[in-house]
């Protein structure tokens, strides 16, 4: 059995309507999910789920609702950049 390391690289493009997210909106996410008080604050937790599959377009999303009601979309941009035969190190001794 053979083990990689295999680092990729993500890039996810986020589009949000600005006017959804009013200040209600805000005050309300940031009360029960977590502290988000701008838009590039969204666009970075949107990209994570987005980056690492827990989002696709068309879901409904934990504090957004149904991501086209909310105005979000993203478009999601994957590189494997390198793989590598996994090796422990050696301990010293």
């Amino acid at each position: 059995m053979k083990t990689f390391e295999v680092t990729v690289d993500v890039l996810v493009r986020v589009t949000l309507d600005e006017t959804k997210f009013d200040a209600a909106f805000m005050e309300e996410f940031s009360s029960t999910i977590f502290p988000a008080d701008d838009l590039p604050a969204h666009a970075e937790h949107l990209g994570w789920l987005f980056a690492t599959g827990r989002a696709s377009n068309g879901e409904f999303v934990e504090g957004y609702g149904p991501l086209p009601e909310m105005g979000i979309s993203a478009e999601v941009h994957a590189d494997v950049t390198d793989v590598e035969p996994f090796s422990k190190p050696r301990l010293k001794g």
